[in-house]
């Protein structure tokens, strides 16, 4: 990555596709990788469809743009490039641990009721 960091994928080699849980939604367990720029996440978006990967996106979630697609392991990897301005962030920052707190609450009375 350009900043120096990595990211290992593994194939086992036995040919057995490791099956998420069906009580999951397959947009649920994927990994997100930051770009740059709204630029670079459509020039990203233009190189994968020239190779034949189906893209979802770009998709507009209001604080950040991002396209979906599978690796070849079938892994969903998402791509996402920041929209919001800076003093947008700092706002939702501002509110990120009550939000969290308040759904923490809310889904412990649905799993215990």
């Amino acid at each position: 990555m350009r900043d120096g960091s990595y990211i290992a994928f593994f194939d086992l080699g036995d040919n057995i596709a490791a099956d998420p849980s069906p009580n999951t939604p397959a947009w649920v367990n994927h990994l997100a990788l930051e770009v740059a720029s709204e630029s670079e996440l459509r020039a990203a978006k233009k190189r994968l469809e020239a190779e034949g990967v189906e893209i979802l996106g770009v998709t507009d979630h209001h604080i950040i743009k991002s396209i979906y697609f599978f690796d070849p392991n079938g892994i969903r990897l998402e791509l996402t490039t920041r929209i919001a301005s800076e003093e947008e962030m700092a706002a939702a920052e501002k509110h990120a641990h009550a939000a969290l707190a308040e759904w923490t609450t809310e889904k412990a009375g649905r799993i215990h009721a």
